[in-house]
């Protein structure tokens, strides 16, 4: 499908939010009296290893392997862009303040431990349509990774049973079912529930 073989198309203007954040990163910090404090708050379910006949999407994955992560809910427009700095710590390019990293490394972790119970083989008669993947996605997710590696991540509709969401992942020929409790985490952040500004303390 095109819209699908399109996606990593995406990472072009992803890689460029990359590289100017890190070389932002490196200029002189915000005065106090000016900066925002990002909190993400997260909850033990969406960091625990995946149970049972649960499988992991990438296997071989480590949050130390990632460089950024960007998530976009296309329906609402809005996005949350992550950034490790040139001394590996987080940042959020396009909020002005301080974040948490430690609770951005359990969203991070979310990823790696992105869970699924089983997929569909993608033949040439599947219609994207039928699972909310076309003509375009409701959530997309980017990963770039530290050895310039990428990850695309296409969410769709939740199934008829109503516990996973159907998913496309880089270019395999596989709808994967990833477990509702990680997906509706990762969008209630976009969503910004989840994330607190608080005017930082006056000097």
């Amino acid at each position: 499908m095109n819209n699908r073989r399109s996606l990593p198309m995406l990472f072009v203007l992803f890689v460029v939010l990359a590289v100017a954040a890190v070389l932002t990163s490196q200029k002189p910090e915000t005065p106090p009296d000016t900066s925002l404090q990002v909190t993400v708050e997260v909850t033990e379910e969406a960091t625990e290893l995946p149970q049972g006949n649960l499988l992991r999407v990438f296997p071989d994955l480590a949050v130390l392997d990632i460089q950024a992560i960007r998530l976009q809910d296309l329906e609402t427009d809005q996005e949350l862009t992550l950034v490790r700095d040139a001394q590996g710590q987080w940042t959020a390019p396009d909020l002005n303040g301080e974040l948490d990293a430690e609770a951005v490394s359990s969203l991070a972790r979310t990823l790696v431990l992105f869970p699924y119970a089983r997929s569909i083989n993608i033949v040439s008669d599947t219609r994207f349509e039928d699972y909310g993947l076309a003509p375009r996605p409701q959530i997309l997710i980017q990963i770039l990774l530290v050895d310039g590696g990428t990850h695309v991540i296409a969410i769709g509709h939740l199934s008829e049973a109503g516990y996973s969401y159907y998913t496309l992942v880089d270019e395999r020929d596989e709808i994967f079912q990833i477990e509702r409790g990680a997906v509706d985490f990762l969008k209630n952040l976009i969503a910004s529930p989840r994330v607190h500004f608080k005017l930082g303390a006056k000097s």
